[in-house]
């Protein structure tokens, strides 16, 4: 398993939210290119970094940041949030971006991204499913800031997905995400074991090395952290123990 450090953006600055909640904002000192090179001295390959302000509202808000990032960093860049269409997508490309993660998109229109799986840089396509618990043990993707569901559960969306080509899955827990409440660790397993294939990256309630541990074990090919990092909740060195 890799460790994924994040970086979230917002009016250009490096902050984290609570469970997706623009109201609940923390801010941090040092700006997005200094953390990218901390992480990526500390031996990053690839750095998650997550447009807030077009995430909410379009556009291409950070997007200026973004291509500095890919460009300036010795790490890959994986960038989300705000794409809405193939032309959203290719303006991330275009910048540099190793990895272009697709949210509400694969919820709402799951056919118009099955399309770009099988196109042109098909393969640097990301799911970035957003997910809730609901009856009997399934989990719900959710869309527009939390505050939509699809049609489909989880597992439904995924075979649809995985069937027209995805490679990448990031599942977030939403009740956990920025809580430090630990990995949903029987979500992790459960999609492991059923898409073998997929690289996932597990996402949400980091806040220890013990935690990167347990996810680990899941099966899991990558982990996404955050707000620990910032925080000092799990150690710098910890990037480097998991990126060997």
């Amino acid at each position: 398993m890799k460790l994924i450090p994040a970086i979230d953006l917002r009016g250009g600055r490096v902050v984290r939210l609570q469970q997706g909640d623009y109201e609940r904002e923390t801010r941090y000192d040092d700006d997005a290119l200094v953390v990218a090179r901390r992480y990526a001295d500390a031996g990053a390959t690839l750095i998650h970094v997550v447009d807030l302000d077009s995430a909410r509202d379009g556009g291409t808000a950070n997007l200026a940041a973004i291509e500095q990032l890919c460009r300036e960093v010795d790490a890959d860049i994986q960038t989300g949030g705000g794409v809405r269409s193939h032309e959203d997508f290719r303006r991330r490309i275009d910048a540099g971006a190793a990895r272009v993660v697709i949210g509400s998109l694969c919820v709402r229109e799951p056919a118009t991204v099955a399309s770009w799986l099988t196109g042109p840089d098909g393969e640097r396509i990301v799911a970035g499913l957003d997910v809730s618990p609901g009856p009997e043990g399934a989990w719900f993707p959710r869309a527009a800031g939390w505050t939509e569901s699809g049609d489909d559960d989880l597992f439904t969306l995924l075979e649809r997905l995985v069937d027209a080509g995805l490679e990448h899955l990031l599942c977030t827990d939403i009740e956990r995400d920025g809580m430090f409440a630990g990995p949903s660790l029987v979500l992790y397993e459960s999609i492991c074991a059923r898409f073998s294939s997929l690289a996932v990256q597990a996402s949400g309630g980091i806040g220890s090395s013990e935690d990167l541990n347990e996810v680990a074990q899941t099966g899991v090919a990558s982990c996404i952290v955050g707000r620990a990092l910032l925080e000092g909740r799990v150690a710098l060195s910890e990037v480097g123990k998991w990126s060997r």
